[in-house]
């Protein structure tokens, strides 16, 4: 297995606290100084507030904060070594703590403002950690957070990964072996993990763990990001809170692989196997389970695992590895079970087969097409059906008919779940007022807002699975 992300940090910044701050300001030409300033900038505090700077490292950020805002500042790293060179700082940090970013020693809502540096690199989850550092910070306080970047124009990143490649290495092996170790790592480091986590799905894992007005700031042709965030207010005592599905349990444990599977959903789209394998005079039970286990793996376990990985909709606390290690079996089984099926169906199931496999894969890198309305009544409303017809011998225009209905329900479960899903998973407040001809009103607040579209996916999921569960044992009784 590749080593998870945690594991860097302890190897890379052993042995290198005493050079750091020399080091970072001459291999970034001055520029890490410049964006460690525009972090502090970005902070805002007010004497009277109390700070948090995770991954303070040799405490620079946590030292210029105390000396522009005059506030109290608690810095916070997992390296033993860094603190120690922290701890020279004179007394200007208020506080020097031993821990990880992944699990904050702090109650919530501690901090008027929290932040960091050089941190989602070196952690296995980032949205978790950001929901954690978000924990801590006080509503309307600042998280403000300094990463490297990738540059991209195409001249500017040639020179970068030159540099990164090529020079970063040379010159740190002039000051010491660690150096030199330390700078080979860090340029295949930064593009390995914006290649997983792209600067929009950052954004967007900020904004779902409760900040907005989210700002990115990219330095010195993208070579450094600076990103600020306000922590949104409570919401009003009293006031609902709403899950991110109806089917969703409370986070932790079992009940997050549970809210993972979106069980009404799931068998609402397994429920189309069966309508396809119902139009066939005499389907053969065992293609139809087959047919029915392999979609379960590729639209209810691989598909939504991936889904999952783009910023938590659903708010798991599910590890990262887990979710792509359940992505990748859900869907090598489907696959494989495809394959089996394609020995005895012929040659012409493969198309299916591998349809099936794209359309997962482009679901899970967001590709516009599938993520769009018609994108996904084809993928998860037709597609099953023809996919099932054709394997249990189904005649074709009944197929393609019932194929079109499948996609017209899904396009209507698309319509109708698109704002129950904005309201439940984005919305930080709803207020308003319906005025009748008669003179009576009805206030509208979030649960009556989505009460009708969910009620009625409550009622469809269940209308179709005993639609397509009675039509299939027409056919054997």
């Amino acid at each position: 297995m590749p080593r998870p992300p945690s594991a860097d940090a302890p190897r890379i910044f052993t042995g290198i606290a005493r050079s750091y701050d020399r080091a970072g300001a001459l291999f970034s030409f001055g520029q890490d100084p410049r964006w460690r300033h525009a972090l502090v900038n970005a902070v805002a505090a007010d004497p009277d507030d109390v700070v948090l700077d995770v991954a303070t490292g040799t405490g620079l950020v946590a030292v210029e904060l105390a000396q522009r805002y005059g506030c109290r500042v608690v810095g916070l790293d997992r390296s033993v070594d860094m603190l120690t060179e922290a701890s020279r700082r004179n007394g200007l940090i208020a506080g020097l703590v031993n821990a990880r970013a992944e699990r904050l020693p702090f109650a919530d809502a501690t901090f008027d403002h929290v932040t960091f540096g050089y941190l989602l690199r070196y952690v296995d989850d980032p949205a978790a950690t950001v929901r954690e550092l978000a924990r801590v910070l006080k509503p309307s306080g600042r998280l403000a957070a300094l990463e490297f970047g990738v540059p991209s124009s195409l001249w500017a990143l040639a020179l970068w990964r030159l540099y990164t490649r090529l020079v970063m290495p040379l010159a740190g092996s002039l000051i010491s072996r660690k150096w030199r170790e330390v700078n080979a790592f860090l340029g295949p480091s930064i593009e390995s993990f914006y290649r997983a986590h792209p600067q929009r799905e950052i954004e967007r894992q900020w904004r779902d763990a409760g900040l907005g007005d989210v700002r990115s700031r990219r330095m010195s042709f993208g070579a450094g990001i600076v990103m600020s965030a306000t922590k949104r207010d409570a919401p009003a005592a009293g006031a609902a809170r709403l899950g991110s599905a109806f089917y969703s349990l409370r986070p932790g444990g079992w009940r997050d692989y549970w809210t993972l599977l979106h069980p009404p959903y799931t068998a609402w789209h397994l429920s189309y196997v069966l309508l396809g394998a119902s139009l066939a005079t005499a389907p053969d039970p065992r293609i139809v389970l087959g047919a029915v286990l392999a979609f379960g793996l590729a639209v209810g376990v691989a598909a939504h695992s991936f889904d999952e990985l783009q910023g938590r909709p659903l708010g798991t606390r599910i590890p990262a590895r887990v979710l792509i290690a359940l992505g990748v079996l859900g869907l090598a089984g489907a696959a494989a079970l495809g394959i089996t099926a394609v020995g005895v169906l012929g040659p012409a199931f493969g198309l299916f087969v591998a349809a099936g496999v794209a359309l997962v894969l482009l679901y899970a890198f967001e590709a516009p097409l599938i993520h769009s309305d018609l994108g996904f009544a084809l993928a998860w409303g037709a597609f099953p059906v023809l996919t099932a017809a054709y394997a249990t011998g189904a005649p074709p225009i009944p197929a393609v008919a019932v194929a079109t209905a499948a996609a017209l329900l899904s396009l209507a479960q698309r319509v109708l779940s698109t704002r129950v899903r904005g309201v439940r998973r984005r919305s930080v407040s709803v207020d308003g007022e319906v005025r009748y001809r008669d003179g009576s009103r009805e206030t509208l607040d979030a649960e009556g807002l989505i009460a009708a579209p969910e009620g009625a996916l409550r009622i469809l999921w269940l209308a179709v699975v005993v639609l397509a569960v009675g039509l299939l044992l027409s056919r054997y009784v």
